[in-house]
């Protein structure tokens, strides 16, 4: 799936425009995920030289920043991160589980329904496995 997200030009900006800014999802040491939350955030002051950018959400920026258009490419850009986050979540969440040794006391009625979603995930991550 290809997602184009658009930038916007900076000169173009003036305080009160909204515009989206991209953040990385980590799940590593220097490791990110190829999508990015893109964070709605409105201008709230524009130095005269526009060498930074100011936000109500995350304060100052430098012109490096790179801005995006808050559209449909970037919803799907951000579900596609938050979806990868929960995931993330999800296997620290199993392996403290794991680690606390809590797995063996699932109870009878929640073991088929527990095992049932588990080899659903292995059917679908199997593809994934390095051969």
């Amino acid at each position: 799936m290809r997602i184009e997200l658009k930038e916007i030009d900076k000169d173009t900006l003036k305080v009160g425009d909204w515009v989206g800014i991209a953040r990385e999802v980590s799940y590593g040491w220097g490791l990110s995920f190829r999508h990015k939350l893109i964070f709605p955030a409105q201008i709230t002051r524009i130095t005269p030289k526009r060498t930074k950018f100011f936000t109500d959400m995350f304060g100052e920026h430098d012109k490096r920043e790179v801005f995006y258009e808050c559209d449909s490419e970037a919803a799907r850009e951000t579900f596609l991160a938050k979806t990868f986050r929960y995931i993330q979540d999800g296997i620290f969440e199993l392996t403290e589980l794991k680690r606390k040794d809590c797995i063996g006391k699932i109870s009878d009625e929640d073991l088929p329904e527990v095992a049932r979603h588990m080899k659903a995930m292995m059917k679908i991550l199997e593809k994934y496995k390095e051969k």
